[in-house]
C-alpha cells in the first residue's frame, strides 16, 4: 500500500470526521472509500456496457405523462 496526504480546509475536515463518528470508521477509512467511490463514479463508467449502450425500440408506444397519477393513485 501507497500512502497520499493533502491537505483539506478546516470545514471538509470537520466534515470528514463527522461522517467517520457517524459511520463507525477512522478518518483513514472513510476517505479511502470516498477516493475508491469518486474513482468508479468519475471514470469506471465509461467502460460500462449497460450505461453506455444505445436504446432499443419494442415497437412499443409510451405515455408518462400521468405517470405519477399512475403510481400513486390507490387502488380501488
Amino acid at each position: 500500500m501507497k500512502v497520499v496526504q493533502t491537505t483539506v480546509s478546516e470545514e471538509l475536515h470537520k466534515r470528514l470526521l463527522e461522517i467517520a463518528k457517524r459511520e463507525g470508521k477512522s478518518l483513514k477509512d472513510v476517505l479511502r472509500e470516498a477516493l475508491e467511490e469518486w474513482i468508479i463514479w468519475r471514470y469506471g463508467l465509461e467502460d460500462d456496457s449497460f450505461i453506455n449502450s444505445e436504446p432499443l425500440d419494442f415497437g412499443v408506444d409510451t405515455d408518462s405523462s400521468n405517470i405519477d397519477e399512475y403510481i400513486y393513485s390507490e387502488e380501488s
